[in-house]
């Protein structure tokens, strides 16, 4: 009974929508009117200028979302050794993320073919668990180009579908440049270390990072003066011959140049040593000289630059899945949110929990947020813009598919940055709002 139920929950799900009359051809979500442009919504909030947080509560706000949301980690405090029982809890933890912590091989594709058992087995004796000592010395590194985190030591992307290129299963996150992480340990094969960095641990290959002192590691992790990436993305040289790839949000310390402007410290990897070039910082609209200001229209404003990027899972295909894309707009003025879309909202300081509300309790609960507030559940967070002049919610969201319920049935890949409703249908055939677990602003 069983399996013959769900074999009929599609075409249940097709009565129902017969019924409420929802069933009819479905566009995509996307929104490309005027809805679609910052301006509209600066222009209907004269006051969204306003700051609503200096440096200095900026500062106490990242701190208060530390002590809620333990992925979230202040790197100027890692010590100076850490016990090989500790290193092996968070390599452990890092593969259950996957599902990597069994010996039981997953049904995945590498390289277009089945996951074959040596490959899965050498990637996790990579982990080198047996190899940990009593206690790890930390080593202190700087990414030196665009990296991925991953889940096992392993480059090689694993996928659900042979032909898929797109959703990686061990990707965890990017790490721009000038990225500081906290070394613990090297994997079997010497390629890759394990590393914590400010909102995840995982594993990056020793190709893309640097190793430093302390002290020249903490100006990395905390720089007195610093530049921050504005644009979606922005390329700069690093003055060795090679053009480095960074995303909003990204921070590069800055210091006094000779003819008394400011210049980029960029790291560079000297065969794993790290190395400063000093580059001439040109500030701009993509280059600002420290976070920008904390205010709801920079939350819109910054938002619209990622406006049609393609979705990137995990952070790959150089950009933005759907947390990060938040994640990235709330750093570019100094907030540190968790990485994953399942802690962002409930970690802020003003929480709304819709737990047994209805839709018209829920758009009530969401009418009265501020723009750059999170709506949020375990597996997708968007960002409020507003109402717009029917009174609809509308958001901004990284987005990888969405669905469909009349005579174009199914799941469509859109995978791009767009605005919407906070309506939108989602793979239950109800408003998405009424799928959304927690709304988050910062106050």
């Amino acid at each position: 009974m069983i399996v013959i139920f769900k074999r009929l929950l599609p075409v249940l799900l097709v009565l129902t929508l017969l019924l409420s009359g929802r069933m009819g051809a479905e566009a995509s979500p996307e929104i490309t009117d005027a809805r679609a442009t910052a301006a509209y919504w600066t222009q209907r909030n004269p006051q969204g200028d306003t700051v609503l947080l200096t440096g200095e509560q900026v500062k106490a706000a990242n701190e208060a979302l530390r002590r809620r949301n333990d992925t979230l980690f202040e790197l100027a405090s890692v010590p100076e050794s850490v016990s090989g029982a500790e290193v092996r809890q968070r390599i452990e933890k890092v593969q259950a993320i996957g599902d990597f912590d069994t010996a039981e091989l997953p049904s995945l594709y590498k390289n277009g073919s089945a996951l074959t058992a040596y490959s899965y087995a050498f990637a996790r004796k990579n982990c080198n668990l047996d190899a940990l000592p009593e206690r790890a010395e930390t080593r202190y590194g700087v990414v030196t180009r665009r990296a991925n985190l991953r889940l096992l030591p392993e480059a090689a992307g694993w996928f659900e579908s042979a032909g898929d290129v797109h959703y990686d299963t061990l990707q965890a996150t990017a790490l721009d440049p000038a990225e500081p992480v906290a070394v613990l340990g090297d994997s079997y094969d010497k390629k890759f270390s394990f590393v914590r960095t400010r909102f995840y641990d995982g594993w990056l290959a020793k190709e893309d990072f640097a190793e430093t002192d302390r002290a020249t590691w903490e100006n990395f992790v905390h720089p007195a003066d610093f530049a921050v990436i504005t644009a979606n993305k922005k390329t700069i040289g690093n003055g060795a011959g090679e053009t480095l790839l960074f995303q909003m949000g990204a921070t590069i310390p800055l210091a006094a140049g000779a003819d008394g402007g400011k210049v980029l410290l960029m790291p560079v990897s000297d065969n794993g040593t790290l190395q400063i070039k000093r580059r001439p910082a040109a500030f701009d609209a993509t280059l600002h000289e420290g976070f920008l200001p904390c205010t709801e229209n920079n939350f819109v404003r910054q938002g619209f630059r990622f406006l049609g990027d393609e979705y990137g899972w995990g952070g790959l295909d150089d950009s933005v899945d759907c947390s990060s894309f938040v994640g990235d707009v709330y750093r570019s003025m100094g907030i540190e949110l968790p990485r994953d879309a399942d802690q962002q909202a409930k970690s802020m300081a003003n929480v709304i929990d819709l737990s047994g509300m209805g839709e018209a309790d829920r758009l009530a609960a969401l009418e009265s947020c501020v723009p750059g507030t999170l709506l949020a559940n375990n597996t997708h967070v968007m960002m409020y813009l507003g109402q717009d002049d029917a009174g609809t919610p509308i958001v901004l969201q990284s987005m990888s598919s969405w669905f469909s319920f009349g005579s174009d049935y199914g799941k469509h890949y859109l995978r791009k940055v767009i605005a919407s409703t906070a309506t939108f249908l989602n793979f239950s055939g109800v408003p998405y709002i009424n799928g959304v677990h927690y709304l988050g602003s910062l106050r």
